[in-house]
């Protein structure tokens, strides 16, 4: 083709180049976490072979769409200029998660960033997708369904209310109690529509900001969600533990993760237990007492009577914290999802009820 048409040739491999619609898939299937983790991998081979990270990390770009290959690009370019890993991702939100970031930070200040990739790209987030995946059901669920039943109430209450009404009041009867409150009720959402508007524009950005889902996830999560507490308490303990495989003092990784980590809470508590090390305190009696540990998790790694014992301590605390959480959050998903689903109904019931009351009362009229 090239030898028959090359004018058109070169045109097509113009726009390609010029085009980044072009030369990657429409459809952007893949999740944030799974281009994040892609990152990681390709991080991980540069970590491990000793090689550039940033041709790497070009490449990866011309792999995905829209803003995360923009993010990629800027991370590519800082990279070339010469800015650490830890460094560049932090000056590239969205790149990689906080925990990620905070682990590659941590690595590379202890000088374990290959098994702190390793362990990152081994965690089994099964729990994460299905719970993700779950909840963005229940949100498709409700958004569709909502739509649906606001349309058929406007249609109910622009054609048929008007008609009960006529008919009503050509035999001087009174509309049934439920149909006053739906018409009421439908009467107040037109005159004050802005009261519901506000509050849905107001969720939906604290949904889709990044901004606003920083602040949370940094300043507000830990303190009103035990949870998510518990989870950053399995990551700290996980990434302790290949400190503590590796032969780092904990001191060193203590003072390094209150010194970086994105969580206000947790960062004031690994403050507190740096400062009760240097005092003397036992490291894990000051994490009891700061309530990173529990006394019987403090205990048994007090008890452990080697590095490597400890390390396998440490790693089977933070996956039974996690399963913990993974089984709580598994039942407010459940519930979250009945709730919905009762208050669609509720709402279509009491519809029903409306709009079914006045042919009732009609029919036992004629009847009677």
């Amino acid at each position: 083709m090239q030898a028959k048409f090359p004018t058109f040739v070169r045109l097509i491999h113009g726009v390609q180049r010029l085009s980044p619609v072009l030369t990657t898939p429409w459809w952007p299937a893949d999740r944030l976490a799974s281009k994040q983790r892609a990152l990681l991998r390709i991080l991980r081979v540069a970590a491990t072979e000793r090689m550039e990270a940033a041709p790497l990390v070009e490449n990866l770009a011309a792999e995905h769409r829209f803003r995360f290959r923009r993010r990629l690009r800027l991370l590519a370019r800082r990279l070339a200029a010469g800015t650490p890993l830890a460094d560049a991702l932090e000056q590239t939100p969205g790149v990689v998660s906080d925990q990620q970031q905070l682990a590659i930070r941590f690595g590379e200040q202890a000088g374990t960033l290959p098994a702190i990739l390793t362990n990152l790209l081994e965690r089994d987030d099964t729990t994460t997708k299905q719970t993700d995946m779950r909840l963005r059901q229940i949100a498709f669920y409700a958004t569709i369904t909502t739509a649906i039943f606001v349309f058929v109430l406007s249609f109910i209450l622009i054609k048929i209310i008007p008609s009960y009404q006529a008919i009503f009041d050509d035999f001087d009867l009174e509309l049934p109690r439920p149909t006053i409150l739906m018409i009421g009720v439908s009467t107040w959402a037109v005159n004050y529509w802005y009261l519901l508007a506000l509050p849905v524009a107001l969720m939906v950005w604290l949904i889709f900001s990044e901004r606003s889902r920083r602040f949370f996830r940094r300043k507000l999560w830990s303190r009103i969600l035990p949870p998510v507490a518990q989870l950053r308490s399995a990551d700290l303990l996980s990434l302790l533990s290949i400190s503590v495989r590796a032969g780092r003092p904990l001191a060193g990784a203590i003072s390094t993760l209150a010194r970086y980590h994105f969580d206000t809470l947790v960062r004031h508590k690994l403050l507190f237990v740096r400062n009760e090390i240097e005092q003397g305190t036992d490291v894990w009696d000051s994490m009891a007492t700061a309530r990173l540990l529990s006394p019987q998790e403090s205990c048994a790694l007090d008890n452990s009577t080697s590095s490597e014992s400890r390390a396998w301590s440490m790693t089977q605390l933070a996956q039974l914290r996690q399963g913990r959480v993974a089984g709580r959050i598994e039942i407010v998903v459940t519930f979250l999802q009945a709730l919905v689903i009762l208050l669609l109904a509720g709402a279509v019931l009491l519809v029903a009820i409306a709009c079914l009351s006045p042919l009732i009362d009609m029919v036992s009229g004629l009847s009677g």
